[in-house]
């Protein structure tokens, strides 16, 4: 069963509680009049279907966990934040700081992404089929981001779990903690049926990834300016 949603004049809680209360129905939902309005499918869980007709503004299905969403335009700043499971398929492109933090499920933009796409991902699949800006999978901690068009400079900086699989010759510059290798025979099997799975015309063996450097981050103790004894004749 096909219901659809006018959210004009629906407050956020609203909205998202009703969502919420639907889960599991096996209706499909479909939101209309969203004019690119922020917080939508917000802390929802559960089985169910939802179609974003036009766009979503920032932090589009935050915490979402189980629902599969589409959202027919594009998305704006922090989608998918904190996401725990379910799915998120964007048409259209997606702004800065996509899917932060993520824990589990799967994001596809078809489009492009802004700057800091997956950062601090903990785990779950990330997959941008157009370009991406700087810091891609900065900070990243797990899971895995499939990076099919160009990416900026410091790809993967910081990262220390994890892996972005990409192109080779299509970043512009890797992380200080990340270098490349070629993809492993279970990752090159992954990544066929991901790409069979979403309808990607892609080959396993035009990849490589990005995975952080082997061995422990070393970090150096820095003290404080102006010695302790004239810190206290300040104070007096």
């Amino acid at each position: 069963m096909v219901e659809e949603l006018d959210v004009l004049g629906m407050s956020d809680v609203e909205l998202n509680t009703r969502l919420q209360r639907l889960a599991g129905s096996g209706h499909k939902i479909v939101l209309r009049n969203t004019h690119a309005r922020h917080n939508l499918v917000v802390d929802v869980s559960g089985d169910l279907e939802v179609v974003i007709e036009g766009s979503a503004g920032s932090y589009c299905c935050r915490f979402l966990n189980g629902p599969v969403v589409t959202v027919t335009g594009s998305v704006g700043r922090y989608a998918a934040d904190n996401m725990l499971g379910g799915k998120l398929i964007v048409r259209g492109n997606a702004g800065s700081s996509l899917a932060p933090s993520m824990i589990g499920g799967t994001v596809l933009v078809r489009g492009s992404a802004g700057s800091r796409a997956g950062y601090g991902l903990k785990g779950g699949t990330l997959i941008v089929c157009g370009d991406v800006g700087t810091l891609a999978g900065q900070h990243m901690l797990g899971g895995r981001i499939v990076l099919l068009g160009k990416a900026g400079e410091g790809t993967g900086e910081s990262m220390v779990g994890g892996a972005i699989t990409y192109r080779p010759g299509a970043i512009a510059g890797a992380g200080s903690h990340a270098h490349a290798r070629p993809l492993e025979p279970a990752e090159s099997e992954s990544l066929a049926a991901l790409f069979a799975e979403h309808h990607i015309q892609a080959e396993p063996g035009e990849f490589e990834c990005l995975v952080p450097r082997p061995g422990k981050y070393r970090f150096q103790r820095v003290e404080p300016a102006g010695a302790p004894e004239k810190m206290l004749m300040a104070d007096g």
